[in-house]
């Protein structure tokens, strides 16, 4: 029986920092803990993925990469790269590295972290459906539609399998978006009404609920159906309001998109 680790407790208070918010104290409580066990390969790659994290709360991605980058160099060489902590952290630093918009190293990691989850944990593992999310939207921020939508399709395939309501409303959000990029628009307002009515049944009033209103307002908007669109404008504006986040950015762009639509709808 392995003996627990002696810095294992203040891992965990460091990370319960940036979980309560405090993303500030949890690198200052993490930075320490590197410094105390310095030696110990394995402390310092899990408080630098910790640190990691915390650092892309902040909005600080460069310093978050470097934090993950760490780690998985030390998770590599500690743990190996098939170990689930290290499949872990490079997921993390694939989506660090898509942020700062450097989508072919963000790919390859996805891309690699993918495949090890397959191997250890099945074609049907949930975890290789959230990877497969986050490659799939690499893809499609470089324009490759049709490599984004392949990812997504297999990621539906495992939520649906495994029932679970509000990954399935994801993949159908980000499925539209993809069909509307290619400008097939019927298909992805399609989409986006299924979404809906999923984040509707499984979250009621959500986030994820007032995003798909949003979405589908938006798109609706695009084929000139002015009234239905400006219904559901003026529905995710209300639900983040609901929320308490009615200052967000995605509350601010939908009430400027409904202004916009309200503006077009006088002028017919």
């Amino acid at each position: 029986m392995c003996a627990t680790p002696p810095w294992l407790s203040a891992l965990r208070a460091g990370e319960a920092l940036l979980a309560s918010g405090d993303a500030h104290g949890c690198v200052t409580a993490l930075e320490s803990l590197c410094n105390e066990y310095s030696q110990d390969a394995l402390c310092r790659a899990l408080a630098l993925e910790g640190m990691g994290r915390a650092y892309f709360a902040l909005q600080q991605p460069q310093k978050a990469v470097e934090m993950l980058a760490q780690s998985l160099s030390l998770l590599r060489e500690c743990k190996g790269s098939s170990s689930s902590l290290t499949l872990g952290v490079m997921q993390n630093l694939s989506f660090a590295l898509q942020g700062l918009g450097r989508l072919d190293e963000s790919i390859a990691l996805a891309d690699e972290a993918a495949q090890g989850l397959e191997a250890t944990l099945g074609p049907d593992a949930p975890k290789l459906a959230e990877c497969l999310l986050r490659l799939s939207s690499s893809w499609y921020r470089k324009g490759n539609f049709d490599r984004a939508e392949a990812l997504m399709l297999r990621a539906q395939a495992i939520w649906e399998k495994a029932d679970d309501k509000e990954k399935l409303g994801t993949c159908l959000n980000n499925l539209g978006r993809i069909y509307e990029e290619r400008g097939q628009l019927a298909e992805g307002i399609a989409l986006h009404r299924k979404a809906l009515a999923v984040r509707e049944k499984a979250q009621g009033i959500h986030e994820d609920t007032a995003f798909s209103h949003g979405n589908l307002g938006v798109a609706l908007a695009t084929a000139g159906v002015w009234n239905e669109a400006a219904a559901h404008l003026r529905a995710a504006v209300h639900m983040y309001e609901q929320l308490g986040k009615g200052s967000c950015a995605e509350a601010q762009g939908y009430r400027d998109n409904l202004e916009l639509c309200l503006k077009a709808q006088a002028e017919d």
